[in-house]
C-alpha cells in the first residue's frame, strides 16, 4: 500500500508540477460551463433538469481521457525510465495502481469543481439532487474505465500521439456502439450465434450503464460491470509490462 501510495504522489506531482493539469482543466471547466451555457439544460415551472448537460460527459471524456493518459507508460519508455521503474522494490500492480489512482484522483477534482453548477442551479430553481449524485458516481465509474482503455494502449506504444489515437478509437467505438449494434437485430448470422451475439456486443458497452445509473438508480450489476471493465485493461496493462519486465 505503501508504495502506491508513494507512485500516486509522484504523478499527481507530474501533473500538477507542469502545465499539463491546469491547461487540461481548464479546457475541461470552460467546455462544461460553455455546454450548460449553451441552453443544454431546461428549467420548467421553476424544475431545474440538467439531464442533457450530464450526457455530455461521456462525450467529453471520450476526447478528454485519452489525452491525459496517453503520456503515463508511453513517455516513460521514451525518456528510459520504464526499465528504471521495473527494478524498484515496487511491484507491477502497485505501479499501476498507483498511475491509475492518480489520473482518476485529478478527474476527481475536476468533477467536483463542476459540482458547483448543479447547486447554483439547486438554488434558482427545484433541483432534484437523486439523479444528480447518482449521474456524478457513474462519471467517476466511467472515467476510470476509460482511464483504464487509455492506460493500456498507453503501454503498448512508446509514441503518444500513437497511445491517444488508439484509445480514441476504441472509446469511440464502445460509445457508439448502443447506437449502431440494434441495427443488427434479426440480421446477424444465427451459426454466427445469432441476435445472442448482439445482444452480448451490446452489453460490453460503458455508455448503456452510465446512462442507467443516472437516472437516479444504481443497480449492483452496473457496478460490477466497471469493475470488470476496468479490471480487464488493468490486467492486460500488467501482461504487457510483465512482458516487457521478461524482455528487458
Amino acid at each position: 500500500m505503501h508504495e502506491t501510495l508513494t507512485i500516486l504522489r509522484r504523478e499527481l506531482k507530474s501533473y500538477f508540477y507542469s502545465p499539463i493539469a491546469y491547461v487540461f482543466g481548464l479546457l475541461f471547466l470552460v467546455t462544461t460551463c460553455w455546454v450548460l451555457g449553451s441552453q443544454m439544460f431546461v428549467m420548467q415551472n421553476m424544475q431545474a433538469d440538467l439531464s442533457q448537460w450530464f450526457m455530455f460527459f461521456p462525450l467529453l471524456f471520450l476526447f478528454f481521457l485519452p489525452a491525459l493518459t496517453m503520456r503515463l507508460w508511453a513517455e516513460e519508455r521514451k525518456s528510459g525510465t520504464l526499465e528504471l521503474l521495473l527494478t524498484f522494490p515496487v511491484t507491477i500492480p502497485q505501479l499501476i495502481a498507483g498511475k491509475f489512482l492518480a489520473s482518476l484522483s485529478y478527474l476527481v477534482v475536476l468533477l467536483l469543481l463542476t459540482f458547483l453548477l448543479p447547486i447554483t442551479m439547486g438554488i434558482f430553481g427545484d433541483l432534484d439532487w437523486m439523479p444528480v449524485l447518482a449521474t456524478y458516481l457513474a462519471a467517476v465509474l466511467l472515467a476510470g474505465s476509460y482511464t483504464a482503455v487509455g492506460m493500456f494502449w498507453s503501454s503498448i506504444t512508446r509514441d503518444q500521439i500513437i497511445a491517444f489515437l488508439l484509445a480514441l478509437v476504441t472509446l469511440a467505438f464502445l460509445y457508439f456502439m448502443p447506437t449502431f449494434i440494434p441495427l443488427l437485430m434479426g440480421k446477424w448470422p444465427v451459426w454466427l450465434g445469432g441476435d445472442a451475439i448482439v445482444l452480448f456486443a451490446l452489453a460490453l458497452s460503458p455508455q448503456q450503464y452510465f446512462g442507467s445509473i443516472s437516472r437516479g438508480v444504481v443497480d449492483s450489476g452496473d457496478l460490477v460491470y466497471y469493475v470488470c471493465f476496468c479490471a480487464f485493461f488493468l490486467h492486460a496493462n500488467a501482461l504487457v509490462l510483465h512482458w516487457k519486465k521478461i524482455k528487458g
